[in-house]
């Protein structure tokens, strides 16, 4: 599972027919916020809209009524609702929103999984690396700081080498 953290609805989303018809049926309301849920839902999965505990153990009414908070019979209600309209398919046992790159960019979620992949790779190496020099680290501040000491240390050297000034009686 994936913690994507956003839903792509589009600004027309009381514009569809579909949902339309959500909110003229009796508890309208109560449908769409469920059809919102079940798209956070399908987010949390996250195996391309499939509605599920893990990749192979599909959800049952009975789990939907508890993370939801509805009654398995208003779950089942509802469930018919959304089958009866096209907005969910039953796949392989498994519930399953129908078009669910309409609701979040599966070449963009892609993208970022290796984004990400790439990122954790390079910070692994960086690591490595790391522990191979070792513990010590210099940073630019340090080596002006000793390039002005040398410089320093150069200019007055030619007097003495041993850091004082001679002084001549």
């Amino acid at each position: 599972m994936s913690d994507l953290q956003w839903l792509k609805l589009s600004t027309n989303f009381f514009d569809n027919n579909k949902i339309k018809l959500l909110e003229s049926e009796k508890d309208g309301d109560t449908l769409i916020r469920m059809w919102i849920q079940l798209l956070t839902i399908a987010m949390k999965c996250n195996y391309q809209g499939r509605l599920s505990i893990t990749e192979d153990k599909a959800m049952t009414i009975d789990e939907f009524s508890k993370i939801m908070g509805k009654s398995k019979k208003k779950i089942i209600k509802c469930f018919e609702k959304f089958e009866e309209l096209k907005m969910i398919i039953v796949e392989e046992n498994f519930y399953k929103i129908k078009n669910w790159s309409k609701y979040q960019s599966a070449d963009k979620l892609e993208e970022i999984r290796i984004q990400n992949c790439l990122r954790q790779q390079k910070y692994c190496e960086k690591k490595k690396s790391e522990k191979e020099k070792g513990n010590v680290t210099i940073t630019q501040h340090n080596t002006k700081e000793e390039k002005k000491t040398r410089d320093k240390v150069e200019k007055e050297g030619e007097e003495n080498r041993s850091g004082f000034k001679e002084f001549n009686f």
